[in-house]
């Protein structure tokens, strides 16, 4: 067990809850758990098994990076990464856990039946700040960059305020230069939010995060999902198609949440999130500027001429 800070529990605390009725989700690199130890205290633990030999070497990479990241880096929009326990077949991530889990469920669940409530434009204004925070400061901050290769609705992560931290850097690598993308052995990401340009070139860099974020901007605007299954373009092609078809930026906003106090943030962010994703990386926005925009926005609910 290695221990990025002081705890209030040990290793058996932690392998005594791994049971199925704390299950509280299960991904491609494996399965993560609601646990509460014995001073009452609750963690999320992700658990990674590689059973298979075929899978070990990519695991053990996926493992040694989010360790090394997370344990060096300490920011209030990045959720904090307690401890790591490794195993001869398993090892595990303890983080903090955050109540209200991811922002997929609270965008997509009331389809799904998974939740009632339908966040406000404030509260998803709020996350896309919050969310934008942590990754300006591994873009900008973190010495060498942070690239994080995976960003998703479902790897942003939320409190019971709606705070939000970003989460599940398995795939993040740090980047030896900005001049230099490191290049991937295997396919990573999300179908949906993976930059166009990877399929050819097989490099990531910051701004392949940017266009994975500005994804999110577009599901936050929209309340559409980035890939539905029974059509033939994901969200970033049919927002960019609905652009070139002259056809008002209000027709796409989410029905749920439209107001008219709020429709000037919302085109602002909808237009934020085509810039996102754009063909071409060098016409995209940096993080930076993406994160100011929205705080602009913020600042200025009634939305003046400032804000477009």
């Amino acid at each position: 067990m290695i221990s990025f800070q002081r705890l209030e529990f040990n290793k058996w605390d932690i392998l005594s809850g791994l049971i199925d009725e704390n299950l509280i989700g299960n991904g491609g690199s494996g399965k993560v758990y609601r646990v509460i130890t014995k001073k009452g205290q609750r963690v999320a633990v992700k658990s990674i098994r590689h059973e298979q030999k075929q899978g070990h070497g990519l695991m053990e990479k996926q493992f040694i990076a989010e360790v090394k990241i997370l344990g060096g880096i300490w920011h209030n929009n990045i959720v904090k990464l307690l401890c790591c326990i490794r195993g001869k077949t398993t090892k595990l991530l303890v983080y903090e856990y955050m109540d209200k889990q991811c922002l997929h469920k609270w965008l997509h669940g009331k389809k799904k039946g998974l939740t009632t409530q339908v966040l406000n434009w404030e509260t998803r204004l709020k996350i896309a700040i919050g969310a934008a925070q942590g990754l300006c400061y591994m873009h900008h901050d973190c010495s060498p960059p942070i690239v994080h290769r995976d960003i998703k609705s479902s790897n942003i992560l939320v409190d019971s305020d709606f705070n939000v931290k970003i989460a599940d850097f398995g795939l993040a690598k740090m980047m030896a230069s900005e001049g230099d993308p490191e290049t991937a052995s295997a396919i990573v990401g999300t179908f949906g939010y993976i930059a166009p340009e990877y399929s050819s070139t097989r490099k990531v860099d910051a701004k392949s995060d940017i266009y994975s974020f500005g994804v999110v901007l577009l599901e936050l605007t929209t309340g559409r999902e980035a890939v539905t299954g029974n059509e033939d373009m994901n969200l970033a092609q049919w927002a960019h198609k609905h652009q070139r078809e002259g056809k008002p930026a209000a027709d796409v906003l989410d029905e749920e949440i439209k107001d008219l106090s709020y429709m000037e943030a919302m085109i602002t962010v909808f237009k934020l999130g085509l810039a996102c994703t754009l063909s071409s990386p060098s016409s995209r926005p940096s993080m930076k500027d993406i994160s100011q925009i929205l705080q602009r926005c913020s600042d200025n609910n009634h939305m003046s001429s400032e804000c477009q």
